[in-house]
């Protein structure tokens, strides 16, 4: 029992943290009403006990000195009438009673409803700011799951079951201190047979309670992941004809977890009928100690009322009780995953601070013996590199697949901090988490797979301006930058409000690409990044989109990452990696002139070569 005791109140101290200094000061409030409530409760339930004493013996009215002299200080003339004036305070009580527990109800709901969204839109803003290499070991899926499923079981499985808990335990409290006041020995009797009930049916349960929780938590994540699977490889699945293998891959966990809800349901559902009829037993068992041993029978009528009115108000609660200690138990788990990733988490930055000035930018970008090594991985992605890249220039990233270039190249974007080294811009600034963000302000960024939202042409090239702040003018004119103004235009529906679909669905390849160079050049940053940007694309398209970039040659610094070395043919120096390493840079020209492994990337066969 002890164990229980103090799981649960770990259980309430992990509540507490997820809530603000104001949610817990609301909560108090919440705590004084529930308190009233309860006594309310009592005193109706108490109320009944003098009417039905006085139904049963009508002369009570002028042997108890306390109801004569109540009789007297209200001005009653004959008993019916004071009666009457008894059993409709009785009933006025319960009405209130009633009434307040329906409007505390309703705040507890409210209270805890909130509670989902607050905490909820925390913990995606404490994924949000995390550092991009916290995404690099999460699963989106995994994200998803905490932030839909495990919030919703925190609220509805432990905090409101809690507050419940607490208003239902109050209750039981104040009821049963009543009945012990009246006749303690059948009281410790009855409690002790349906508690000992209750206490052997939750201790037999509770680690199959416990490992339920676990596994909804875990199906939970497998069925949302094999959703965003099956959605976001549509093309492939039709293609393929592999429908029925995602579908049996969905099916599989979501049964799980259905029958994880169907078990627990149960096991808090099945106790009630069982204790029903223990309590209808107990009303009779009291039925007959009153007429075996108090020999009583005009007190018999106001004390069998006052228990069948107390076993009407305590039964539910007990097993409502029962119910909510089953709950915060089978949904600890998801307790634990939402209190372990708030606590794992960073710190968030001011979200309301002043808008962010760019770094200035305007000579060079050094990084200094920077090596970066991923978590878990055998051996640094980046060993010990340095480079000197000029402003207003365009520079060019090689090498084999697995070299490490889009590892430098997020070094640079600021997306990965190097566990060795620095990045100083124009020989004066260190960028670290302090300045990131003003860095970043400098930088456009085209991957190779351009992310589009379900939303229009204007939306995606502004991505993450808020409507009112967006600049049409510099969507059009970043859209003819980009080479896709003529296309917006004549040839979609609605212009540059026509939405893409889903991923940009509806869009060609060249076409997304297009619109992401749109949106790189829409803060008309200084530096432009090229993350093999093109490697999907045909020949035709691909020029098309150099053209493009062409218009801004030394006019922005470039930096382009390409496996096809065709890319890179115009830029002013290319470094060739290898192995976490730069073994080499210089021209294009000037690297097939002096490099074996740059040739044969190039595919010129070395006795061409050598023939010039």
């Amino acid at each position: 029992m002890p164990n229980n005791v103090g799981d649960m109140t770990t259980t309430l101290n992990k509540i507490l943290f997820l809530l603000s200094l104001d949610d817990q000061k609301r909560l108090w409030g919440l705590v004084m009403a529930i308190i009233m409530m309860s006594l309310l409760d009592m005193l109706g339930v108490a109320s009944l006990f003098p009417f039905l004493n006085i139904i049963s013996r009508p002369e009570l009215i002028f042997t108890s000195s306390k109801l004569k002299w109540l009789y007297e200080v209200m001005g009653f003339n004959n008993k019916d009438s004071f009666l009457i004036a008894l059993g409709a305070s009785s009933f006025f009580l319960l009405v209130v009673s009633n009434i307040l527990r329906a409007v505390v109800s309703k705040a507890l709901i409210r209270f805890s409803w909130m509670k989902h969204y607050n905490i909820s839109k925390r913990l995606l803003s404490q994924y949000l700011y995390e550092p991009y290499v916290f995404f690099l070991n999460r699963n989106s899926a995994e994200l998803t799951t905490y932030l839909m499923s495990e919030v919703a079981r925190v609220i509805s499985g432990t905090l409101i079951p809690f507050l419940q808990l607490f208003a239902r335990l109050l209750l039981i409290i104040f009821v049963v201190g009543l009945l012990f006041f009246v006749d303690p020995f059948v009281v410790m009797l009855v409690l002790g047979v349906i508690g000992t009930g209750y206490l052997m049916i939750y201790l037999f349960f509770r680690a199959r309670l416990t490992k339920t929780g676990k596994e909804l938590s875990a199906c939970s994540q497998t069925m949302y992941k094999a959703l965003n699977e099956s959605f976001g490889g549509i093309k492939d699945i039709k293609l393929m004809g592999k429908e029925k293998m995602f579908i049996d891959q969905y099916a599989k966990p979501a049964k799980k977890v259905i029958d994880c809800y169907c078990s627990q349901f149960l096991i808090t559902q099945l106790p009630r009928y069982a204790f029903e009829a223990m309590a209808f037993g107990g009303i009779l068992a009291i039925m007959m100690y009153l007429v075996i041993f108090k020999k009583d029978y005009q007190g018999f009528v106001p004390l069998v009322g006052l228990y069948a009115l107390a076993a009407y108000r305590l039964m539910p609660a007990l097993q409502q009780v029962f119910h909510d200690v089953t709950s915060i138990r089978f949904n600890r788990t998801a307790l634990d995953i939402i209190y372990n990733d708030f606590i794992q988490c960073h710190d968030q930055p001011n979200m309301a601070s002043q808008p962010i000035e760019p770094m200035p930018f305007t000579k060079t970008i050094e990084l200094c013996n920077v090596t970066f090594q991923y978590p878990k991985a055998p051996r640094p992605v980046i060993e010990n590199l340095s480079l000197l890249l000029k402003a207003n220039t365009t520079i060019g990233f090689v090498g084999e697949t697995g070299a490490g270039k889009t590892t430098l190249i997020d070094i640079i974007l600021g997306l990965l901090q190097p566990q060795q080294g620095v990045m100083v811009i124009d020989a004066i600034k260190n960028v670290d988490k302090d300045n990131i963000r003003r860095w970043q302000k400098n930088l456009g960024y085209v991957p190779q797979h351009i992310y589009l939202c379900d939303d229009t042409i204007t939306r995606n090239i502004a991505f993450g301006v808020y409507d009112h702040d967006v600049d049409r003018q510099a969507v059009v004119r970043t859209a003819r930058l980009a080479n896709i103004h003529d296309f917006i235009e004549k040839e979609l529906p609605a212009g540059y409000e026509t939405r893409v679909g889903e991923r940009g669905i509806r869009l060609s390849g060249g076409q997304r690409q297009r619109i992401g160079i749109a949106r790189a050049l829409y803060h008309d940053p200084a530096i432009l990044v090229f993350d093999e940007a093109t490697s999907a694309l045909d020949a035709v398209t691909e020029d098309a989109i150099w053209e493009a970039i062409s218009r801004l040659v030394y006019k922005k610094t470039i930096i382009i990452v390409a496996h096809r070395l065709s890319t890179v043919k115009e830029c002013d120096i290319i470094y060739f990696l290898d192995k976490g390493k730069i073994i080499d840079h210089g021209t294009y020209q000037e690297l097939l002139a002096n490099n074996q492994q740059f040739r044969k990337m190039a595919k010129i066969p070395e006795a061409a070569y050598d023939r010039g």
